[in-house]
């Protein structure tokens, strides 16, 4: 990731396309595993196809995607026309599953082009690395200080979707969040003052967990352990970046807010 991000602007693309489709794939093979086939990999296109058009908009302006624009519809309508075809009773439940990820995993990951491309043209991939050493520092915290003082005699979180989180834990998220933007304050990649620093940890902490106990859910509801084999120990994709789809868009849209109000 931080190779993909820093090197250049096509890297990057790389590595986020890849992400999504992989992650897609995942949650494909969780909810859906063999129905609408088809479906899957119309759907598979549109949540490429939507970071690619958002990729050329974000980075080279409305006129060059102007192709990719209309065009970019047709993917999710032939999802949709597949939808005809089947013969499930709880087509409609089904077909919730084929859309998800569009807006589950593609929308977060494309939001990112604005970010990385402040104007057309410019390329700064050190804006999303910030965000991200933020959700990596929180998440090392809510490690370390989960397993070393929620585990046993500390008090639940969210017991019922997730037995192992704690509140202590989330203390700690919160406590290396916030030391990772006293960090980044003094390098200051994205030229803001110390407050909003401060602000984008905790809006990266909160809406991390919030995440990390949504795919939870969604793991306990398809009876899966793992949304992935890809990295032994750790699961898929998913499993890793699932604070991120929900907190990075948040973050995002409150840095543009910062920028377009000169706040």
């Amino acid at each position: 990731m931080v190779s993909g991000i820093l090197f250049h602007p096509v890297a990057y693309a790389a590595v986020m396309l890849l992400c999504i489709g992989i992650m897609t794939l995942e949650f494909y093979r969780m909810s859906l595993a063999g129905w609408n086939r088809t479906g899957q990999i119309f759907g598979f296109f549109s949540s490429v196809f939507l970071f690619v058009t958002t990729y050329i908009v974000a980075g080279y302006g409305l006129v060059t995607a102007r192709f990719f624009l209309l065009f970019m519809p047709l993917p999710v309508t032939a999802a949709w026309i597949t939808i005809l075809y089947s013969k499930s009773e709880e087509v409609i439940k089904s077909a919730a599953f084929l859309f998800l990820p569009i807006l589950y995993i593609a929308v977060p990951f494309s939001m990112c082009n604005f970010l990385v491309f402040p104007s057309v043209g410019s390329y700064r991939g050190i804006n999303l690395l910030a965000l991200f050493i933020l959700l990596w520092a929180s998440d090392i915290g809510g490690y370390l200080i989960g397993m070393g003082f929620g585990q046993k005699k500390g008090h639940k979180l969210f017991p019922r979707v997730s037995p192992k989180k704690s509140w202590e834990g989330f203390v700690g998220c919160v406590l290396f969040a916030q030391l990772a933007a006293v960090v980044l304050y003094r390098w200051n990649p994205l030229f803001l003052p110390w407050a909003h620093y401060a602000i984008l940890a905790l809006i990266i902490t909160v809406f991390g967990v919030l995440g990390d106990l949504i795919e939870s859910v969604m793991k306990r509801s398809f009876g899966v352990k793992d949304t992935g084999a890809i990295m032994p120990g750790h699961g898929g994709l998913l499993d890793r970046f699932d604070a991120a789809l929900i907190a990075l868009p948040i973050a995002i849209i409150y840095i543009l807010f910062v920028n377009l109000t000169g706040l």
